[in-house]
């Protein structure tokens, strides 16, 4: 069934809580079954009390028809990303038919007021007419949800999952946390221990340090291993030799054989 696109262009001015749009379909395929078995009651009753409490129950169904279409988009909304391309198509066509069934009520309650303000035999059977015609179109609606949340498991089977895996999540984050604080207990007592046995020995260096060296006492007799100064005769002087003096003036001989 192809349907022109509309929508509703209405934006709350707050976020619609998820898992909420259950409540509401139970009301919206409720509410107009109850005026169609009060219409039909009241076709032998003729009393103008059972007319202003259908009246009633259709001004409340604007509001709860209201409600279902946006607490249906907030959850369609939420579990989008995670269905099938074939369930997209579904969840799509349950929207579009929903709106179309949200802008009906209004055209039933004013149905209703005509009828109640001509007070026509044939007012009230076209009020009952459109009315059946509705609740057909509504009986639809309700089994296509109910096929999108227990045959592809909009809001039930994705929901359901990511909580699971969640909670898994959750639970390993405590189990790290826990080894974690763990970790970092054992590594803050081996830092404890480690520069406390390094204190140990700074302060034994630091003992050794600080306490002065104290040096044997100088005895005043050499030592056999003191080297004693060499005699005075073996003290070899060396002088530099005076020059000769030579007589220039005395011949030399001069050898013959």
């Amino acid at each position: 069934m192809n349907l022109p696109a509309i929508d509703i262009p209405v934006k709350l001015p707050f976020e619609v809580p998820l898992l909420v749009h259950p409540i509401f379909v139970h009301f919206v395929i409720a509410i107009p079954i109850i005026v169609l078995l009060i219409e039909l009651i009241n076709l032998k009753a003729k009393k103008p009390a059972v007319s202003v409490t259908s009246l009633f129950l259709l001004t409340l169904a604007v509001i709860v028809y209201a409600g279902a279409f946006f607490t249906g988009k907030a959850d369609g909304s939420e579990a989008f990303s995670l269905l099938s391309p074939e369930a997209k198509e579904e969840l799509k066509f349950h929207k579009l038919l929903g709106t179309y069934l949200v802008y009906a009520v209004p055209v039933l309650l004013l149905l209703k007021a005509g009828a109640m303000a001509i007070r026509r035999p044939w007012a009230r059977n076209l009020f009952v007419a459109v009315l059946l015609l509705f609740i057909a179109v509504l009986l639809k609606q309700g089994k296509d949800g109910g096929e999108l949340v227990y045959g592809y498991g909009v809001n039930v089977k994705p929901v359901m999952s990511l909580q699971d895996r969640l909670d898994d999540m959750q639970f390993d984050m405590e189990d790290l946390k826990e080894e974690l604080q763990k970790a970092k207990a054992e590594c803050a007592e081996k830092n404890a221990t480690v520069p406390a046995a390094g204190e140990s020995v700074e302060e034994s260096g630091s003992a050794a340090v600080s306490e002065p060296s104290v040096e044997p006492p100088v005895s005043q007799e050499p030592s056999q291993t003191q080297v004693e100064p060499a005699p005075a005769e073996t003290n070899m002087t060396y002088k530099e030799s005076e020059p000769s003096e030579m007589n220039y003036s005395a011949p030399v001989k001069i050898p013959t054989h």
